[in-house]
C-alpha cells in the first residue's frame, strides 16, 4: 500500500535526527554480521571438505544474484511501501536463513537457504536510503549518508573478528547461529526503535519541542511544509535513459572488487601463505579498518570534483589500477605487502560505492525514486558481486591465482576508461538540492 506522506515530516531536532540514523546504523551493521560469516567461515568449510571452491563459489553467486536482484525490486518497493516494515521482515527473514543455514547439511540447501537470505538482505538498503531523503533535513542528510558507510567497516570487522574467535574454539556451524542471534536483536531494536520514530512523525508525546512548535503553528493556520519526494517527474526508464545507463559498468566493476574479492579475500590469503583458516579471516580484518577511510575520502574528492561523482570515481579506479598491477607482479611474496594493497584497492571501492550508491541516488528526491535508483545502482552492483564469487573460484581451480588477479586487473581498467570517457557527460554542482532530479544529463 502507498506510503502516507504526512507522516514523514522531516525531523529538525538534532538528537531525534541522531537516533534515527542510530537505528538505521545499527540494522545495516547487523547485516554485515549474517552475510560475511559465509566468507568467513569458507575456507574453513572447504578445508573440511563440506564444499569444493567451486559449491562455495556457487553458493556466494546465489547470494549475490537474489541480493542484486532484490535490490532492484525492494527498491521500487522501497518508496511505495512503509519502509520501516520492510526493515524489520528483512532482520528477521535473515535471522531465520542463518539458524537454517548452521543446520543445514548439503550444497543444495545450502545454495538454496542463503539465496533467501540474499533476498531478506536486500530489504533493508534501500528503504534506508529513502528514510533518509525523506525524514532528514538537507545538511543531516549529506552527512549521514556518508556516515553510514561505516557500517560496512565496522560490520565486516565484526564478522571477520567474531567469526575468527568462533572458529578457533568452535566449528563453522556456530558462525551461523551466532549471527542469527545478533539479527533477532537487531530485528527486537529496530521494531521498538522505529515505533518510536513514528510516533514522533505523527506528532505523538514523544515529539521533540521544535516539532511540537510546528504543529501548533499549522494547527493556528499557518501552511504545512510540502511533502518531499514527490512522485512527479521523469520515469524510471527515462532515468535510465537520461544518464544512469553510462555508469553501469563502473558500478557493476566496483561490485566485483568491493564484495567479489573480498569474498575470496581469507582462501586466498589462506593457499598463497599457508596460514590457518582462524589466522586468514583474522588478517583480513585489516581492510575494514582501511576501508572506511574510502567513505571519507569520497567526501572530499566530491566536493574537490564539484558534485561529479563519475569524475571522483575515475580517481579511486586509477589508484586500484596501479594497486593491482603491483599485486599481480609482486603480492605474492609478502604477506604484509599483499594486505596492504588489497586495503588500497578495497578502500577505494568503498569511496566509489558512496559516490554512486549512497550520493548519487539523493539527484532523484524530486522525482521520488531516491530508494529505486539506489536499489537499481545496487543491482548493478551485485550483479557484477555474483559473477564474480562465482568465476574466481573456477579460475582458481583452473588458472591459479595469478591468472585471477590479473582478471581484476583487466575489468578494473575497463571501469578506469569508462569513467574517464563518460565524466563530461554528468554535470556538476550541489546534487542535492530540491530541484536536483535532473542533474544527469545524456
Amino acid at each position: 500500500m502507498p506510503v502516507n506522506k504526512n507522516t514523514e515530516r522531516k525531523i529538525t531536532d538534532k538528537r531525534q535526527a541522531f537516533f534515527l540514523f542510530a537505528i538505521c546504523w545499527m540494522a545495516y551493521f547487523t547485516c554485515y554480521i549474517g552475510r560475511l560469516n559465509f566468507s568467513s567461515a569458507m575456507a574453513a568449510m572447504i578445508e573440511e571438505a563440506v564444499l569444493t571452491k567451486t559449491q562455495a563459489g556457487t553458493i556466494s553467486m546465489v547470494y549475490f544474484f537474489v541480493y542484486g536482484a532484490g535490490q532492484l525490486l525492494n527498491g521500487f518497493l522501497g518508496d511505495r511501501l512503509p519502509p520501516g516494515r520492510m526493515i524489520f521482515g528483512g532482520l528477521f527473514l535473515s535471522m531465520l536463513c542463518n539458524l537454517l543455514m548452521g543446520a543445514a547439511g548439503s550444497f543444495g540447501a545450502m545454495a538454496v537457504i542463503w539465496g533467501v537470505n540474499g533476498y531478506a538482505q536486500s530489504m533493508v538498503w534501500p528503504p534506508i536510503i529513502r528514510i533518509f531523503a525523506r525524514r532528514l533535513e538537507e545538511a543531516v542528510r549529506l552527512r549521514y549518508c556518508v556516515d553510514i558507510v561505516s557500517t560496512q567497516a565496522a560490520g565486516t570487522l565484526a564478522a571477520y573478528v567474531l567469526s575468527a574467535a568462533v572458529l578457533a574454539v568452535a566449528g563453522w556451524r556456530t558462525v551461523f547461529w551466532g549471527a542469527g542471534l545478533c539479527l533477532l536483536a537487531a530485528a527486537a531494536f529496530w521494531a521498538v526503535g522505529y515505533a518510536r520514530v513514528e510516533r514522533l512523525a505523527a506528532g505523538g508525546p514523544d515529539e521533540s519541542p521544535s516539532a511540537r512548535a510546528a504543529v501548533r503553528e499549522n494547527a493556528a493556520g499557518k501552511k504545512a511544509p510540502a511533502p518531499s519526494g514527490g512522485k512527479g517527474g521523469r520515469s524510471f526508464a527515462a532515468l535510465i535513459g537520461g544518464g544512469l545507463w553510462l555508469i553501469i559498468l563502473p558500478v557493476v566493476v566496483h561490485g566485483i572488487l568491493k564484495d567479489g574479492v573480498t569474498s575470496w579475500v581469507p582462501t586466498y590469503i589462506l593457499e598463497t601463505f599457508h596460514t590457518s583458516a582462524s589466522l586468514s579471516v583474522l588478517v583480513t580484518t585489516v581492510l575494514p579498518i582501511v576501508n572506511l577511510s574510502g567513505a571519507y575520502l569520497a567526501r572530499a574528492l566530491y566536493r574537490k570534483c564539484a558534485g561529479n561523482e563519475v569524475r571522483a570515481s575515475a580517481v579511486f579506479f586509477g589508484v586500484s589500477v596501479a594497486a593491482l598491477l603491483v599485486l599481480w607482479t609482486a603480492g605474492s611474496f609478502s604477506l604484509i605487502l599483499t594486505v596492504a594493497l588489497l586495503s588500497v584497492i578495497t578502500a577505494s571501492m568503498m569511496g566509489v560505492n558512496t559516490l554512486f550508491v549512497n550520493l548519487l541516488p539523493l539527484r532523484y528526491e524530486k522525482e521520488g525514486k531516491v530508494s529505486s535508483v539506489s536499489g537499481f545502482l545496487n543491482a548493478c552492483a551485485y550483479l557484477g558481486t555474483a559473477v564474480s564469487t562465482f568465476s574466481i573460484g573456477v579460475m582458481v581451480e583452473k588458472l591459479g591465482w595469478g591468472a585471477t588477479v590479473a582478471g581484476w586487473l583487466a575489468v578494473t581498467a575497463a571501469g578506469l576508461v569508462v569513467c574517464l570517457a563518460v565524466r563530461g557527460r554528468y554535470k556538476t554542482g550541489d546534487t542535492h538540492s530540491s530541484d536536483s532530479g535532473s542533474e544527469a544529463s545524456s
